[in-house]
């Protein structure tokens, strides 16, 4: 998405909306003009989705990816007792003597913190529960600076922290993870209480961590200048540029600035910045709204909106890039026999995750007899999902989506009674059709359609 031109879009919506004249170009006090009036007193919000969707959304991604995390803690198991087998592991991590020896144990830990941070993440991207809610009690759905700052903030220490370990997972490289471990103990060394430094600091801890600090900055970042540490990708999105890089992922720069939006966007919610605090403070009163299921109000589908969005964006990471820094790391670490069988297991996870979100928010197209829109007859639309949407006269062509996924339906009008049509998948019944649907017509006829399919394919296929 190009965001500037979004921006311009919106800015000059705005300006058109309330009919404010172009001042250009803006100097210092016309900004702070700006900011004094939109940042003291707040419009009113706007629901622009449908809030059942998102919350159906939610529920399906919220647990794909609590799927995807409960395959790792299966696998992590097996990953831990593999790393303890010497007859498991390559030659570079056999023994003591081996440079790479000890990412036998810092690998399993790092994959068990990355578990429970994106744990969080799913306990903090849970869908509404709306039961019980009416007009008199819809104020419990009212979304606070509480609720967005736990959402976003989790969501930040996903992206930070993932990104982050993938990157040390791909290396494997002591200094690296040297410079990134040392420089997480030294400023938690800082305001630790003493109880708390004694169950993590011991003796050759407190010594690694002195000879840290007894290097200048340059020193402990340049490999060169030090024989401890080393960190040759300093900022976020360094990381994230190479981990794209690695993966082979250098067409999906769309998904890498997705990533790297995230991040900043939940960096202004982490740091308490003035954005965040005003959009989310107001104690307003809101406007009441409704579907099927009962009342709502603004806020609850802003944040229902934000909450789908980033569960959206950590799942499709966590399929794209995390799992595959797990096997490129695993690569390195795992005699080749064994690393085959987590390297399936993974890939198995990976490939249904990324298929299962692709049903979300989908376009289907469907072949209806002529005449049938705009007649009274109710009209039945199965969406992929297996939801049937059934589609009443007047038939507003606004109103053809699925409320379970928010796949988007199109038709296509076919003159007289055209039976099937011959798709990709096969013979499909055009609706509103006299035939039966393909799978009640005897078995026989199904497959004497299936051959009429497959010479219209031949024919096709020598034009």
């Amino acid at each position: 998405m190009n965001t500037e031109a979004t921006v311009h879009e919106i800015t000059e919506l705005s300006r058109q909306e309330e009919n404010i004249p172009r001042n250009w170009p803006m100097n210092e006090v016309d900004i702070l003009k700006s900011i004094a009036e939109n940042l003291s007193e707040r419009k009113s919000t706007a629901a622009l989705n449908n809030y059942e969707v998102l919350c159906n959304n939610i529920r399906y991604v919220n647990n794909l990816l609590d799927e995807g995390i409960e395959a790792l803690d299966m696998i992590h198991g097996q990953i831990n007792s593999a790393f303890q087998d010497d007859a498991m592991v390559t030659t570079e991590f056999m023994d003591q003597s081996k440079r790479l020896f000890h990412f036998r144990k810092i690998v399993p830990r790092i994959l068990l913190n990355d578990i429970s941070i994106i744990r969080k993440l799913i306990l903090y991207t849970q869908p509404d529960d709306r039961q019980g809610i009416s007009i008199e009690n819809v104020s419990a759905l009212k979304k606070t600076f509480l609720d967005f700052n736990n959402l976003v903030t989790s969501s930040r220490q996903f992206i930070d922290s993932l990104v982050s370990d993938a990157y040390q997972l791909t290396l494997l490289d002591p200094k690296t993870t040297n410079f990134q471990v040392l420089t997480s103990l030294r400023s938690f060394n800082k305001y630790a209480t003493k109880s708390i430094k004694h169950g993590i600091f011991n003796a050759e801890v407190q010594e690694s961590l002195v000879e840290f600090e007894g290097l200048a900055y340059n020193e402990r970042v340049r490999g060169q200048e030090s024989t401890i540490t080393k960190c040759d990708k300093k900022s976020f999105g360094e990381k994230v540029d190479f981990l794209f890089d690695n993966l082979g992922l250098t067409a999906e720069s769309d998904f890498k600035e997705e990533i790297k939006n995230l991040f900043s966007f939940s960096s202004e919610f982490t740091h308490i910045g003035y954005v965040s605090t005003f959009f989310t403070g107001s104690n307003s009163r809101e406007v009441i709204f409704g579907d099927n299921i009962g009342p709502y109000l603004p806020s609850t589908e802003n944040f229902s909106e934000l909450k789908y969005e980033i569960l959206e964006t950590a799942t499709k990471f966590y399929s794209k890039i995390y799992l595959p820094s797990v096997i490129s790391s695993l690569r390195m670490a795992i005699e080749p026999s064994i690393f085959r069988t987590f390297e399936n297991s993974m890939n198995q996870a990976i490939t249904k995750m990324i298929s299962d979100l692709k049903t979300r928010n989908s376009q289907y197209y469907f072949f209806i007899r002529q005449g049938l829109i705009g007649s009274n007859e109710a009209i039945d639309l199965t969406c992929m999902c297996g939801t049937i949407r059934r589609w009443q006269p007047p038939h507003d062509l606004s109103d053809i989506y699925c409320n379970n996924c928010g796949s988007k339906f199109n038709l296509l009008e076919i003159e007289g009674d055209p039976g099937y049509v011959i798709t990709s998948s096969g013979p499909i019944k055009v609706i509103g059709s006299s035939v039966p649907d393909f799978d009640d017509l005897p078995l026989d006829k199904q497959l004497a359609l299936l051959r009429q399919c497959e010479e219209k394919v031949k024919e096709h296929a020598k034009k």
